[in-house]
């Protein structure tokens, strides 16, 4: 996939549900795909994540290195309110 490729929004979501979301739930939040612009990945998180420490650890280590490996090297995610 080269970088002007769109990213498929279903592989997206089910990744996120299968590896991401349980351990987010486990911890009292939530994890929401707001947008994919082409290799830029929105996500929103909500409950406790929302005004946790290390939310922006989940969002670099957990979600963003996982997505890279998965589908693509330069994929990007950023949190949006």
């Amino acid at each position: 996939m080269d970088d002007s490729t769109e990213l498929d929004q279903e592989q997206l979501r089910a990744i996120l549900e299968r590896e991401i979301v349980p351990y987010v739930t486990m911890h009292g939040g939530t994890l929401e795909l707001v947008e994919v612009d082409r290799l830029i990945v929105r996500v929103r998180l909500r409950g406790a994540c929302e005004r946790c420490d290390a939310a922006m650890i989940t969002l670099r280590v957990g979600i963003e290195r996982l997505l890279r490996r998965l589908i693509n090297p330069a994929i990007r995610v950023e949190r949006v309110p």
